[in-house]
Formats: C-alpha cells, structure tokens, sequence
C-alpha cells in the first residue's frame, strides 16, 4: 500500500510548486505544466502494455523489474536540471510507474483467503485516490521547500524496498504459452462498441481532468488570496482529504445500490461540488473550500463505482483489458488537466470553475441517461 501510494504520488506531486519549477529549470508556465502531462500520457499508455505483458511474463517478474527501473529514474531525475532532460525523465518514470498500478491488483486478487483479496484490493484502491491529494500535500511541504530533489529520493527508496521485498518472495507459478501480444488488444474494438462501458470511460476522461485543473486554478486565482488568510496551498488540500476515505463507505453500501447507482450518485455529488466553488468564486472563500471537500467527496465515491461497473458489464475474456482501458481512459484525464487549467486561466474565478462544473455535469448526464439511450 505504501508503494503504491508513492507510485500515483507521483503524478500529482509537482503540481503544487509548478512556479518554483518554472523558475528552477527556466522554463515557461506551458512547459512547466508539461512535467505533469509528460508523465500522465506515459503512465497512462504503459497501463495497456504491463496489464496483458504480466499475463505472459507473470506479476511478480513484471513489478520487480519495473519497480527496479523506476527507482533508478526516479534518482537520477533528483540530480537533474535541464529541462529537456527533466521532461524526458518524467516520461520515463512514468512508463515506468505503470509497472505496478495494473498488475498489483491482478496480483493481491489471485492470492490469499476471499476476506484478504476483498480487504487488500480496497485498501489499495484507497491508497490509489488518496494519493491526488496526498501526493500534492508532500510536493508542498518537502518539494516546496527543499526541492524536487529532495521528495524525489525517498521515494525511490520506496520503490528499490518494495522490488527487493518481491525479488524474495516466491515466483509465479509457471503460465501456459500465450498467443502473440497483439491478439490480446483485438477484442478493444468489440468494448469500446458496447454502449454501457462507453458511458464509464466517457464520465472516467472528465473526473480526473476537472481534478487536476481545479486544484491548478485555485492556486493560480486564489493563492494569494488564500494565503493573505493564512491559508497556504498545503492547508487547502488537507481539508479535503478526509473526502478520499469514501471508498469504505462505498465497500458497505454497493451490495444494496449496485455500481451504477453509486457512479450516478458520485457524480452528481462532484458536480454539484464544483457548482458550489463556482458560484463561491473569490466572494466566498471559506465556502469555496467547504464546497471543495464535497467535490473531492464525489470522486471518491466515483471512481471505485465506475471500476465496479466495468467490472459488472465488460464479458468475462475482456474483462481485464476492460478495466485496463478504463484505468488508461481515467489517467489521460488526469494529463490533460494542465491544459484545461490554461485554457481558463483568464477567466475571472467563478467562470474557470464553472466551466468545469459544466463539463462534469455533461458527463453526469450523459452516464444517467445510459439505459434510456441504450433501450431506444
């Protein structure tokens, strides 16, 4: 759990020292929001290629060896300085990264008693959403104040630790030959043709993508602000945190809804969260930071419905890359965060956010409306 906390830690951790990275590297805000993008796209597509590669090759070979190489990037991006050379270590990181989200819930769901798979499989898909907030709140306190380097660093001992603990467990057990590795992305055409998980990944794209570019753009239009109330960038997204637990109150309530209730009710709560923070705008500050915890709220109770439902609806030999997409689908939100909070970075406050809220509120609809659709 530690490890993969740290893993999806790093996606989100220089997102709140954007500025001091700008200055430190001499880059422009464009390319300084490229350190997330950059790993975002890499982390994502390395979802398609390590979840099947670990069917052939075995989960434990696959994390051991991609853990190896992320702690080695991981280090040497801490010693780096020039800004091609971080732009292209971050996207090697996160290729790298994409080694362990995938293939270790496959691995934790394949071992131990129904209780322990069901409980492992829970705390590490809490430990997967804390890490947005999580991982922002490290950047600030440690990257924010001795340097990227330096919140670099104890991760990759993390991730050296956790392929140490694997290299002396015991292999895998030993696989049947697999037919080629293109045969195992044909049936993409045949899920993305099914209506239902069609209404997951399109609602999957904007969850993360709001995500990102809010906590962006409350920083851009209001941390000064924030701030003159002593209110720092840390604070802000420590008020939100206890949202992300939600997922255990999802774990008791699913058997009675069903995922697709509780993917309707997650995502009108984050929307309706993020209408909030918009009419809040700069007036209101103190509820716009209420507002953000239902947001937050919201997509805890989101994300764990909607790898619910693909679960539910994907056919039993698609099932796996089914998740895979969705979790690629989800991640490619996530990178395209930065631009969306450029894209509103003039706006006045309140028209930035509500501009995301509208853009969840369509995906909102567009998932509620799935069965009306589907039986026309």
């Amino acid at each position: 759990m530690l490890c993969a906390l740290a893993v999806v830690s790093l996606l989100y951790l220089p997102l709140p020292i954007l500025p001091q990275l700008a200055q430190a590297h001499r880059m422009g805000t464009a390319t300084a929001a490229g350190v997330i993008s950059a790993f975002g796209f890499a982390y994502a597509t390395g979802f398609l290629i390590f979840g099947p590669l670990s069917d052939r090759l075995g989960r434990r070979t696959v994390m051991m060896w991609g853990l190896t190489a992320l702690s080695l990037v991981t280090a040497w991006l801490s010693t780096v300085e020039a800004a091609p050379l971080l732009l292209a270590g971050r996207a090697a990181q996160g290729l790298a990264a994409a080694t362990f989200p995938p293939v270790v819930i496959a691995y934790l769901a394949e071992r131990g008693t129904s209780r322990q798979r069901v409980w492992s499989v829970a705390w590490m898909s809490t430990a997967f959403l804390s890490a947005g907030l999580l991982g922002q709140i490290y950047g600030a306190a440690v990257a924010g104040r001795w340097g990227l380097g330096s919140a670099l660093l104890p991760l990759a001992a993390v991730f050296a630790l956790t392929a140490w603990r694997l290299w002396t467990t015991p292999a895998d057990a030993a696989r049947a030959p697999a037919p080629s590795l293109l045969a195992d992305y044909r049936p993409i055409g045949r899920i993305l043709a099914n209506p239902h998980l069609r209404r997951v990944y399109g609602p999957a794209l904007l969850l993360l993508m709001c995500f990102v570019a809010f906590y962006m753009g409350l920083d851009a239009h209001l941390g000064p602000t924030l701030l003159a109330q002593g209110i720092t960038p840390l604070i802000a997204r420590e008020l939100a945190l206890p949202a992300f637990l939600a997922p255990f109150a999802v774990a008791l309530v699913m058997p009675r809804w069903g995922a697709e209730r509780v993917v309707k009710v997650g995502l009108v709560i984050a929307t309706c969260g993020l209408a909030l923070c918009a009419w809040a705008g700069d007036a209101h500050l103190y509820g716009l930071l209420v507002a953000s915890v239902v947001f937050v709220a919201g997509i805890g109770i989101s994300v764990p419905g909607l790898i619910a439902r693909v679960a539910t609806v994907a056919e039993a030999p698609v099932r796996g890359l089914a998740v895979a997409f969705y979790t690629f689908v989800l991640f490619v939100g996530a990178s395209l965060g930065p631009w969306l909070a450029q894209q509103t970075a003039q706006r006045p406050t309140g028209q930035a956010f509500l501009v995301l809220a509208v853009l969840l509120g369509a995906a909102t609809l567009y998932a509620m409306t799935g069965r009306r659709a589907i039986a026309a």
